[in-house]
Formats: C-alpha cells, sequence, structure tokens
C-alpha cells in the first residue's frame, strides 16, 4: 500500500520559490513589461529558477481573468497540463499544481494527480483550494457553498481520494457530498510522496490545513500577524500529533539603489494600477472569503495592483536579503517570490541576493 507523506527532516532554511508564472504575474498592473504566461516562458523560467537552486513553484487556477484594461489572469496556462509540461523537462525543483476542488471530481484529480508523479517522482504537489470565486463558480454552473461548508466539502473529497491512491480493491463512498459504487484508481503515485499544501488564511481553512495537510499558504500581512498565525498553526499542529509548514508570498522589487526599488514599485503599484480590476477582485474577496478584513482591503490596495495583495520587499539586494532573513526568523518556511517581470528580474535576484543570503545562514550553500 502506497504512503503518502510530506516533506519533512529538512533542514531549517527558508525554501525558496515562485508564485503565479503560469498567469499573467500576480499584478493588477496596466504595465508594458509584466510578464506573458507563454508555454516557452514558463519553460525556460523555471529551467532557470532550478538551475538557480530554488526549491518550487505554485501556480494560479484560474478560469476568469478581473476585467479592467489589463483583465489580468486572463489567460492561464492550465496548471495540471503545465505542471506535467515542466516536470517532464526538469530535474530537481518541486511542481506543485493547483487544483479548485468544486470544479474537479476527486476521481480524476487522484488520476491526474498520480500521473505527474510517475512524471516527475516524489517532485509533486497540490495546492488545495476549497473554492472562493463566486463569478467562477456561476460560469460552471455549480452553487457557492457557503464559507465553513466548502472545508466540509475539501475534507470528503480529499478522503476520497487519498482511498483512491492506497486501496487496491475497489470501494464504495457513502458521505455528504459523494456516493460513490465500485471507485478506483490506477495507477497509484509512484514515489509515495505527493505532498499536500492547503491555501487558506480564515479559522476553518487553518483548521483544515492542520489536520490535514503538510503546508499551510497564507498571506504574510505583517511580520508580526505572521508570527502569530505560524504560533497558532504551531500550537494546534503539536496538539494533533502532525507537523504542518507555512508557506507564504511575497513581491520582489529589487534594484541597485532604494531610490530606483521604490520608484518602480510607485510606478506598478499606483500610476500603472488597473483600477477597475482591482476594484473587482476586492469585490469578489469581500463577498466570498474571509481571508481579508474590510481594513486590510482598504489600507493594502496598493498591493494588489503590484502583486495580488502579497506582501512587498522593495529595496537593493542587501534590504532585499534582510527582509528575507526576517521572514524565516518569524518560522515560515518557503516563501513563493512573484515579480512583475520574472524572466528580467530573475537573474538579478540570483546574482545579488542568494549569495547573500547562503553567507547569512538562510539558505544552504548549492
Amino acid at each position: 500500500m502506497t504512503q503518502i507523506t510530506g516533506v519533512a527532516g529538512r533542514a531549517h532554511h527558508l525554501e525558496l520559490g515562485m508564485f503565479g508564472a503560469n498567469g499573467t504575474s500576480t499584478a493588477l498592473s496596466k504595465a508594458p513589461e509584466r510578464w506573458r504566461p507563454t508555454w516557452e516562458n514558463n519553460r525556460d523560467l523555471v529551467l532557470a529558477a532550478e538551475a538557480a537552486g530554488l526549491d518550487f513553484h505554485i501556480p494560479f487556477a484560474r478560469w476568469k481573468g478581473y476585467g479592467g484594461e489589463s483583465d489580468p489572469l486572463g489567460v492561464t496556462l492550465d496548471p495540471i497540463a503545465w505542471a506535467a509540461g515542466l516536470l517532464a523537462v526538469t530535474k530537481r525543483i518541486t511542481l506543485f499544481t493547483t487544483i479548485h476542488v468544486p470544479f474537479t471530481h476527486p476521481i480524476v484529480a487522484a488520476k491526474h494527480m498520480a500521473s505527474l508523479d510517475h512524471i516527475g517522482p516524489g517532485r509533486v504537489g497540490i495546492n488545495i483550494v476549497s473554492g472562493w470565486s463566486s463569478d467562477e463558480a456561476e460560469m460552471f454552473g455549480i452553487e457557492q457553498r457557503e464559507h465553513d461548508q466548502r472545508y466540509e466539502y475539501t475534507r470528503e473529497w480529499l478522503d476520497v481520494m487519498l482511498k483512491l491512491w492506497t486501496r487496491d480493491k475497489p470501494f464504495h463512498h457513502e458521505g455528504r457530498f459523494f456516493n460513490l459504487r465500485g471507485a478506483t484508481g490506477a495507477p497509484k503515485p509512484q514515489s509515495g510522496k505527493i505532498t499536500l499544501m492547503s491555501a487558506g488564511a480564515s479559522a476553518a481553512g487553518r483548521t483544515f490545513a492542520v489536520n490535514h495537510c503538510d503546508q499551510l499558504f497564507t498571506i504574510l500581512v505583517s511580520l508580526e500577524a505572521c508570527r502569530d498565525e505560524i504560533g497558532k498553526v504551531m500550537e494546534a499542529a503539536q496538539r494533533a500529533g502532525r507537523r504542518v509548514d507555512v508557506y507564504t508570498a511575497a513581491c520582489i522589487v529589487c534594484r541597485p539603489s532604494r531610490k530606483e526599488a521604490e520608484e518602480y514599485y510607485e510606478r506598478i503599484s499606483r500610476d500603472m494600477a488597473d483600477e477597475p480590476a482591482i476594484d473587482n477582485i476586492l469585490r469578489l474577496l469581500g463577498l466570498d472569503c474571509r481571508s481579508f478584513s474590510p481594513e486590510f482591503l482598504a489600507m493594502f490596495r496598493s498591493r494588489f495592483a503590484a502583486s495580488h495583495g502579497h506582501y512587498p520587499i522593495v529595496g537593493t539586494p542587501i534590504d532585499v536579503a534582510e527582509e528575507l532573513r526576517r521572514i524565516r526568523d518569524i518560522g515560515v518556511r518557503g516563501l513563493a517570490l512573484c515579480f512583475i517581470d520574472y524572466a528580467a528580474e530573475l537573474p538579478y535576484f540570483r546574482d545579488e541576493v542568494l549569495p547573500r543570503l547562503v553567507d547569512m545562514g538562510v539558505r544552504r550553500p548549492g
């Protein structure tokens, strides 16, 4: 019987990866240089990230853009097909896929993920999203469930998938949301190491991740708030006899001078902001999830223009390295990096920031 486990036992360094390059970056900005999510660009980027020593990449799952002039995320490569192609051309980096569980039956998801693990054994992760966007639910013709009920549905969805991975004989499943007869799935995951991540910042999202996943992906509002969140996760995981690592994301604007970095961030997040698109995502977040308070949505509007609400790290290579050290020190295990233009900005980050992180003991050599 295959045993499904998560990543464990690694030395305490800050794992670094990338986030969202299968779409038009995380920026809700009209900047003409923003990332173009072609297959060739994604392939070349992930190969470069692997060569640079980065650890993982997490894609978006999105079927509908946010409108406005630039329609952010109106174009996204399918995250499962994306992961399959990239697993085939890489050798070390972990490739997550992102699955919105209301739109994907667990029997289908189980086969997809097992197949990915045959392409890249031991390098596959699932970013499990319980569904938050009412406009996409309407597009699929699916009724949006009440917030906490979405996690109850996801819990049963995951239970079915785990049974398909671990049971050799057909089984019946009678639950609240699924009634399956003679369910079976093959192939099984080859490596037995498919990492389970859940994205959520609400109390229900945290509880689901602590009880069922290896990693919780949450929003970094501030270092103090994230330290408190990590403390709650660690305490709850300890009570449950489990280990759960906390991952988050940050927008990186790194330039030779602090003035240059700050002026560029100002241009992206204010001068070039796609205001109608930002209004749309704030409306959806306010209506459909509990990850953000109204105060956060109002106060951090510029963060959505630059990076979908993620934490900004703006400055020189020394500034960026020091902030990454502080993020590691509050207990964050993994940080997904967002750039306006990944291909143009990753080489400078690789050459100027990564060596400093090694010297500071934040990253392992090599």
